[in-house]
């Protein structure tokens, strides 16, 4: 398996893994009855830090040229994508959210988008390239 495809499967699997885990720390907090807002960053911090590093490090060893090109339909798909996630992110009574959640999903869209993309080549120029 080329290491890029490996690391789009360790992006999206990790993500559910991790949010799995994160809500175990929740349900874990609220048995023992404390407010997991008091406490998810030190529940959820570590688990989302380590997931960022350990996608950072196999984000490194990618050649720059396995990446694919960009292009507008391609971007316009991502955008879609990205917009239909947030507009059903959110939620019909008023929660309090919790920040580990929005910030795991932010390193999740960005790894998975720059996956596809890297990010530093991108220009005005290659983006409305006909």
């Amino acid at each position: 398996m080329q290491i890029l495809r490996k690391y789009q499967l360790d992006i999206i699997f990790l993500f559910f893994a991790v949010t799995v885990i994160i809500w175990l720390a929740f349900l874990g907090l609220e048995y023992f009855g404390v407010d997991p807002h008091d406490y998810e960053l030190y529940a959820a911090g570590p688990i989302v830090l380590l997931y960022t590093i350990y996608l950072w490090q196999v984000r490194n060893t990618i050649n720059i040229h396995e990446r694919r090109s960009l292009t507008g339909k391609t971007l316009v798909y991502w955008i879609i994508l990205g917009t239909s996630l947030f507009l059903t992110y959110s939620t019909p009574i008023p929660a309090r959210d919790f920040l580990t959640i929005d910030i795991l999903f932010v390193v999740f869209t960005l790894f998975l988008a720059d996956s596809y993309w890297d990010f530093k080549s991108i220009t005005w120029k290659k983006v409305f390239k006909k």
